[in-house]
C-alpha cells in the first residue's frame, strides 16, 4: 500500500526544497486547496529575496512548482504562490495604475503604453480599465515584451499642431553679441 501524493503537496515539497537550497531554512508552506488548483502561502525567511525584483523570482518559483504539480495529473492543476501577501498588494497597485491611466486616456484622448507584464498582471490591468467608462485596453508585443496599451474607446484623437506666434523668429536661436569695436550697420 502506498499513499498517492496530491499535486499541491508535491509542489509544496518541491518549493520547500528549492527555498532551503537558496538558504531559507526557516520557511513554512501552507497549502490552501482551491477549485482546479492550490494556493501555496509561504512565510518565514527572507521574503524580499524570495519575491525578487517585481516578483520575477516568485513567478519563476510558481512556474516550476506548477510543472511539478502537473506531472502527477492528466488534467491541468493551477499552482499559485504568495509570499508575504505580495500578490494581493501587487493586485491593488495594478488596479490603481490601470484606473488612473484609463482616466488619463479618456481625459486627454491619447493612448498610453505600460511596461511589459506577465499574463497575470495584464489581466488585472484589463479588468481595472473595463471599470472606467470611455476607456479600453489591449495587449501588444510578443513574449517578454508583451505590454498593455490604454486608450479612449473612440480611438486616439488627433490634436492640431501648436503654432508659435513669433513672426518667423526662432525663439531658441543664439543672440549675437556686439562689442564696441565692431561697427554696426543700421
Amino acid at each position: 500500500v502506498f499513499v498517492k501524493e496530491s499535486p499541491a503537496q508535491a509542489a509544496a515539497d518541491y518549493l520547500l526544497n528549492v527555498l532551503e537550497q537558496m538558504g531559507n531554512e526557516y520557511v513554512t508552506v501552507d497549502i490552501q486547496e482551491e477549485e482546479g488548483g492550490a494556493m501555496l502561502c509561504v512565510s518565514g525567511g527572507d521574503m524580499g529575496y524570495m519575491i525578487g525584483h517585481r516578483g520575477e523570482t516568485l513567478d519563476a518559483l510558481q512556474y516550476l512548482s506548477g510543472l511539478i504539480a502537473n506531472q502527477l495529473e492528466d488534467s491541468y492543476y493551477r499552482i499559485t504562490i504568495d509570499i508575504g501577501n505580495y500578490r494581493e498588494k501587487r493586485r491593488e497597485t495594478l488596479t490603481v495604475l490601470g484606473t488612473k491611466m484609463a482616466n488619463k486616456a479618456v481625459k486627454t484622448g491619447r493612448n498610453y503604453a505600460l511596461e511589459p507584464m506577465n499574463p497575470y498582471e495584464r489581466r488585472i490591468i484589463h479588468a481595472a480599465v473595463q471599470g472606467v467608462e470611455g476607456a479600453k485596453s489591449w495587449s501588444e508585443g510578443e513574449d517578454l515584451n508583451r505590454h498593455i496599451i490604454i486608450g479612449p474607446e473612440g480611438g486616439e484623437r488627433v490634436f492640431p499642431k501648436k503654432r508659435y506666434h513669433n513672426k518667423g523668429k526662432n525663439p531658441y536661436a543664439k543672440k549675437q553679441k556686439y562689442d564696441n569695436t565692431t561697427p554696426r550697420h543700421n
